[in-house]
């Protein structure tokens, strides 16, 4: 059935491409000589053999439709048709396509180019253009309208070759027509406009250099050949961006594996002490609302929630095992071992070059104080990285809003209190009025279900960018998308 279906859509394109043929035989045109045709039909063949294939991995693309629009410009709709039809049929016995495949893309291609020439030529477009031959006054008016014209044509062509392809995809594949033009056409719609101004350009060096002269004729291939260099570097950088789009998604595997294996170590920690099961999660989820009511974003708001969530992974070490499970205070020599864990913690993160830099500095000073009373570098006031000043405020909250084995949890009133009485000395006074006054906060300490929801997702572990993979992606995938579709 879907075969059938196929072959009646194939059909149908043939049809609607020998009318469309026969309907352009009473509109304007000249006639080339053989020469003229052959030049372009060469160019036309070398740029659909570079086609490349589109990114969603459906058909093939090409800006062949250069020669064809050319065609049209200098000779009409009608010898736009045929140039397009033998350009394209050439390519494909050359690529040895099915005979199915060769008569759909040659029909589609050949209507398409006659419907562009034909709303050109209905908007008024000049046919010939004269104003580029040698001698001629050359009006600029005219030339902007003609530009206008020939944009809408070449719309008209993008939209009817893409809606064919499309649709034999569509039936081929049982999907939707609308998804599939989607993904083939929106992304490159407008590359392929770029595109076809290149058209002018070709019927600009053909009535100002050909002259019906062999060292024309030999002068104006040799300015179509560039054209077709263009179209190889093209392919080339499509096979570039194949190789960027392996290297993202190799970097997202690694990070999606570095991020399990962190919460892994994280959630280690914690099964030894009961106590502070979920710490380091409600201690991300209290910083991640602290920075936000600062104003910070992106980045640096990515930065502050993977530091605390972080911030005590150096506890992972085997030395802080007894003292975690000890169920009593702990003596003077070992809270000095404790307090070695906000360095042992910044060293271990270090490992990973993404989180050296901020992320590092702000584990290992989530213990300075705002006095420079604190660990393990006496740092003081605004010495002290923002990110570690917002990680002990939340730190502290979260320990006095938990039950332990020596007391109950307290209640946000007297937190508030609590840290009213150490703004300045222990807490930065400006981070204190904020965290008090944050709803967001309030509403973190005093509602155990909307903390447990804030601590479900996972938080995007941020540090050094990644290598400028997407940023370069953008830019090839500018340069090589100037190509129309096929397929």
């Amino acid at each position: 059935m879907k075969l059938e279906r196929i072959h009646l859509y194939v059909g149908f394109n043939a049809l609607v491409a020998i009318g469309s043929l026969a309907a352009s035989w009473f509109a304007f045109r000249l006639a080339p000589g053989p020469w003229e045709i052959l030049a372009l039909l060469v160019v036309g063949f070398l740029l659909e053999v570079a086609s490349t294939t589109l990114r969603s991995g459906e058909g093939k693309g090409s800006i062949a439709f250069v020669s064809d629009l050319a065609a049209g410009l200098l000779f009409g709709g009608f010898w736009a048709g045929v140039v397009a039809a033998l350009g394209m049929g050439s390519s494909q016995i050359w690529n040895r396509r099915p005979p199915i495949r060769l008569i759909f893309n040659v029909a589609q291609r050949t209507y398409s180019s006659v419907a562009a020439i034909a709303v050109y030529s209905a908007l008024g477009g000049s046919q010939p253009l004269s104003y580029f031959l040698p001698g001629a006054a050359f009006d600029g008016g005219v030339f902007l309208w003609d530009v206008f014209c020939f944009a809408v044509g070449s719309l008209s062509f993008f939209i009817a070759n893409s809606l064919a392809v499309s649709g034999a995809l569509s039936i081929a594949q049982g999907v939707p027509l609308s998804s599939v033009w989607q993904r083939n056409t929106l992304w490159v719609l407008g590359y392929d406009l770029g595109a076809s101004a290149l058209s002018f350009f070709v019927a600009y060096a053909y009535l100002r250099f050909e002259g019906g002269t062999l060292q024309g004729r030999l002068f104006f291939f040799l300015i179509l050949l560039p054209i077709v260099a263009l179209r190889h570097i093209y392919a080339k950088l499509n096979t570039l961006q194949g190789l960027y789009d392996q290297l993202d998604s190799a970097h997202d595997k690694l990070e999606l594996s570095l991020r399990e294996q962190l919460e892994m170590m994280v959630k280690s920690i914690e099964a030894r002490d009961p106590y502070t099961s979920g710490h380091s999660r409600r201690v991300a989820a209290l910083s991640k609302a602290i920075a936000q009511d600062l104003g910070m974003s992106g980045d640096g708001l990515a930065e502050v929630e993977s530091a605390a969530l972080l911030h005590d992974v150096g506890k992972i070490h085997a030395e802080f095992a007894p003292l975690l499970q000890k169920e009593g205070r702990l003596t003077q020599d070992e809270w000095e071992i404790m307090k070695t864990h906000a360095a042992k913690s910044a060293e271990l993160v270090g490992l990973f070059s993404r989180f050296r830099g901020n992320v590092q500095s702000s584990v290992r000073s989530h213990h300075e104080r705002w006095d420079g009373k604190g660990y393990p570098d006496g740092m003081a006031g605004s010495d002290i990285p923002l990110g570690a000043r917002i990680i002990m405020i939340s730190d502290t909250i979260d320990a006095m809003t938990t039950d332990r084995p020596y007391r109950k949890a307290l209640s946000f009133e007297k937190v508030v209190a609590e840290l009213q009485k150490y703004r300045g000395s222990q807490f930065d006074p400006a981070i204190v009025d904020v965290t008090v006054n944050s709803v967001t906060v309030r509403r973190l300490v005093s509602d155990k279900e909307f903390l447990a929801e804030q601590t479900k997702a996972r938080p995007s572990f941020a540090g050094r960018p990644r290598p400028a993979l997407r940023s370069q992606s953008s830019f090839l995938e500018a340069l090589r998308s100037g190509m129309g579709s096929g397929s």
